[in-house]
């Protein structure tokens, strides 16, 4: 493929109402009805939309044509004048961010062995797998990537081997680069992924690069100077990877936060009108009424007699219609529950001191993030399952052990996190242990993943029990000897 054809991508949209609204078709049931295609319409929405949405310094509420500044007539110079606005911008989008990646990521990635494949040597590769994953930090990697993903609507990670040792890289826009995958079309699998990106050359100069991956080699495209076309930097390099060393995710619908950006852009209004209609109660404003004022004030101008022989004469200060601040408040405390609502990120309770809560309970108070996070873990397991075999490849290749690699069957699943009692997870682990329901190793695996024990613990634990039977054996051989020396010279 050149350049040109890489260089495609399937735009981010959402449906939009149709133009004319109220205008289906009645039809006799009894007819027949042939089903016709409607041709949805959507708006577009680019990765620059979702990288703006994040940052409350390029909300809408910012921008002078989507909440414009009101205008006045100097009467003095008979102009017209822009009255500053208060604008308020509020960062929804961080906070649902943290609450959905942390919902699921919450917890170390979980790891087993696949039924069949429990024997002791594997037990052993387990652990030497799950050493090298924390040594090169490839939670980390899947944590950025996901991130990324909520964050702005595709990620790619890619692992490589740099003089025989594994290594990773996280592509986003975030970061400044533009993903292209290409897929093969009777499989589905990704085939081919470009990354566009801008660098300064060895002279200089910013250039646009694209970085082009696929089954069996790496290739860098430059810009030409006079950006017409484009131009190979160096030469290809084989990757030594047995398929495309990348692993690409879209989230069609954009980031996590889309289903109550509408909400939160009138939010955004809400507030910023109700500041503005405090700010212009928050020094009061004098009214006289009637003719014939004399208004005396001190030495700063403010007013301490007005005097009036009108009879009618009315002083007085305004004063803001009364209940409307509470309707205010309310309908911004009803938009601020509907935007995480919307968005699946619950709230954290207000717990009185001292309340003790069952862990169903608490399970109840954060159901909607942990279900969204059951069925995001759910939509990132093939993801998951490719970085994994990547890696795998790259840390047994690094380990001149590359022949185990495929005989190594390994499931990794993200376990959503969810706030329980410590002591209630350890304890239910252990009285499953004790009437026979778990065996101590899948106990040990699920320490694992709740950060309370070692890559190892199994063989560890082999180790004790085969010190202590060590050890029990010498303390009878022993008393044996004693007993026996004993008996001799009872009998002498």
């Amino acid at each position: 493929m050149t350049p040109e054809q890489i260089l495609r991508k399937k735009p981010f949209s959402v449906p939009i109402p149709p133009g004319v609204i109220g205008t289906t078709p009645i039809i006799n049931p009894a007819a027949p009805y042939v089903q016709t295609i409607e041709n949805v319409q959507h708006e577009l929405r680019t990765q620059a939309d979702f990288y703006r949405e994040f940052y409350p310094t390029s909300h809408k509420i910012n921008h002078l044509k989507y909440y414009p500044n009101t205008l006045y007539v100097n009467k003095e110079t008979g102009a017209y004048q822009a009255k500053v606005r208060s604008r308020i911008a509020i960062g929804f989008q961080e906070r649902i961010l943290t609450k959905r990646k942390e919902a699921l990521l919450g917890n170390n990635i979980g790891m087993k062995l696949i039924s069949g494949a429990t024997n002791q040597k594997m037990i052993d590769t387990l652990a030497f797998f799950r050493e090298g994953w924390e040594e090169y930090d490839m939670e980390v990697a899947i944590n950025e990537a996901i991130e990324e993903d909520y964050k702005i609507g595709d990620v790619a990670v890619y692992v490589y081997l740099d003089n025989g040792k594994p290594g990773w890289r996280v592509f986003s826009y975030n970061r400044g680069d533009t993903l292209y995958p290409h897929y093969d079309t009777l499989t589905g699998k990704l085939a081919l992924l470009g990354r566009r990106y801008f660098q300064e050359d060895w002279d200089g100069n910013t250039r646009e690069y694209l970085d082009v991956i696929d089954r069996t080699s790496f290739v860098t495209y430059r810009k030409k100077v006079d950006g017409e076309g484009w131009e190979i930097e160096g030469e290809p390099q084989q990757h030594g990877f047995p398929d495309i060393p990348v692993k690409y995710h879209r989230r069609d619908t954009g980031p996590v936060w889309s289903a109550s950006q509408g909400i939160i852009d009138g939010y955004e209004i809400g507030i910023s009108q109700f500041s503005e209609n405090n700010a212009a109660y928050a020094l009061r404003i004098l009214y006289t009424l009637g003719g014939d004022m004399e208004v005396m004030t001190n030495t700063d101008g403010t007013p301490n007699r007005i005097d009036s022989i009108d009879p009618n004469a009315k002083v007085g200060f305004l004063e803001p219609a009364q209940g409307a601040d509470g309707a205010f408040a309310k309908q911004l405390e009803i938009m601020e529950k509907n935007i995480m609502r919307g968005s699946f990120a619950v709230e954290t309770p207000e717990i009185k001191s001292g309340a003790d809560m069952s862990s169903r309970t608490v399970k109840m108070l954060f159901a909607d993030s942990y279900l969204k996070a059951l069925s995001d873990s759910i939509e990132y397991q093939q993801f998951l399952n490719g970085v994994v075999g990547l890696f795998k490849y790259a840390y047994f290749t690094s380990e001149n052990r590359a022949n185990e690699a495929n005989s190594f069957k390994v499931k990794a699943y993200l376990d959503p996190f969810i706030f329980l009692s410590e002591n209630d997870v350890i304890s239910g682990i252990q009285q499953l242990v004790a009437a026979g329901a778990m065996s101590r190793k899948t106990a040990t695996e699920i320490a694992y993943n709740i950060g309370y024990s070692s890559p190892d613990e199994v063989n560890r634990l082999l180790q004790e029990a085969h010190d202590d039977a060590v050890a029990a054996a010498q303390i009878n051989a022993q008393q044996i000897k004693n007993n026996a020396v004993t008996a001799s010279r009872n009998n002498a």
